[in-house]
């Protein structure tokens, strides 16, 4: 797991993690899909995650290899059970602050049935 500057302790509601330093997107991926599976067997709570990357760019589900004049960076595509946008590339650059969150759906669900 990714180095934090501060988790919040283990008690009811969810824990903000501010990262230290910039997280591979391989890694934030990884880290994100085993915290989301741990949350949906209740070994987990949920997160709410502030973090950047290195300089990388993201791909949507309709972006395209032509998309990019200037491939300097690398290219992450978003697939199935990834954020997706439409649309072409996007490029994230170091100083690009991302929040990324887990919760369980089931539980808002219950807590609000409208949705």
């Amino acid at each position: 797991m990714p180095e934090a500057v501060s988790a919040a302790p283990l008690t009811a509601g969810p824990e903000w993690r501010l990262a230290a330093a910039p997280v591979a997107y391989e890694a934030a991926v990884a880290e994100m899909d085993a915290r989301a599976a741990a949350i949906r067997d209740g070994g987990a709570r949920e997160l709410v995650w502030l973090l950047e990357h290195p300089p990388l760019y993201t791909a949507g589900t309709s972006a395209r290899a032509d998309d990019l004049l200037d491939p300097r960076f690398p290219v992450h595509r978003s697939g199935r059970n990834r954020p997706r946008f439409r649309g072409s590339c996007r490029r994230r650059s170091t100083g690009s602050a991302v929040g990324a969150t887990s919760c369980s759906i089931s539980d808002a669900r219950s807590s609000h049935p409208a949705m």
